[in-house]
């Protein structure tokens, strides 16, 4: 038997793809499903409207890319594919931020992690960043309680890491430096 021997083990990285250290977002409208069920089209689809020019504020205010909507959900990055040295404390600002503009009635779980993507040209309805640090981003989001926010393990230390470089320490509840690693990072009322 002939066995043909591999030629690599791993893939390299086209052309126009780069690795990066970022931060990635998701977050999940909880209740908008059953809303939606109990209402006009219309009105529905003004309520979505409304949630992603909130969200889409909120995220880019804190310097992130949206990297897409789809439904009642929303995925960004921190970092990609723009670098930025404070990427893991910007995505848990606007996290906080986030949970802050969402309609009465409604709630939102969010799931942050960072780590190492690999980040590709955007591509119409499909992602520019991939890898681990995207899937345990969603994984978060999907553990989260309605109104919960759940960071990775390397997210509030990263956090805390560009905190204490230089800048003044956030003292404020919820301040994504005061969060210990894996943990709830905030909760909202």
């Amino acid at each position: 038997m002939y066995l043909r021997p591999c030629v690599s083990q791993t893939w390299a990285v086209s052309e126009h793809s780069e690795r990066k250290l970022a931060t990635v977002l998701f977050a999940d409208l909880v209740g908008s499903t059953a809303s939606a069920d109990e209402q006009d089209p219309e009105r529905t689809r003004m309520r979505l409207e409304r949630f992603y020019d909130a969200m889409a504020a909120e995220i880019e205010r804190a310097g992130g890319t949206v990297e897409k909507f789809a439904g009642d959900a929303v995925m960004a990055a921190f970092g990609a594919p723009e670098a930025l040295e404070d990427h893991a404390e910007r995505a848990l600002h606007a996290a906080l931020s986030m949970q802050r503009k969402v309609e009465p009635g409604l709630a939102l779980r969010i799931g942050v992690n960072t780590g190492e993507v690999v980040v590709g040209r955007p591509r119409v309805g499909s992602s520019f960043v991939s890898g681990d640090a995207v899937n345990v981003a969603a994984r978060l989001e999907q553990a989260a309680e309605p109104g919960e926010i759940l960071a990775g393990e390397r997210s509030p230390r990263f956090a805390a890491r560009s905190s204490s470089a230089g800048r003044k320490q956030s003292t404020r509840r919820g301040s994504p430096a005061a969060c210990p690693p894996g943990a709830s990072f905030g909760r909202s009322r």
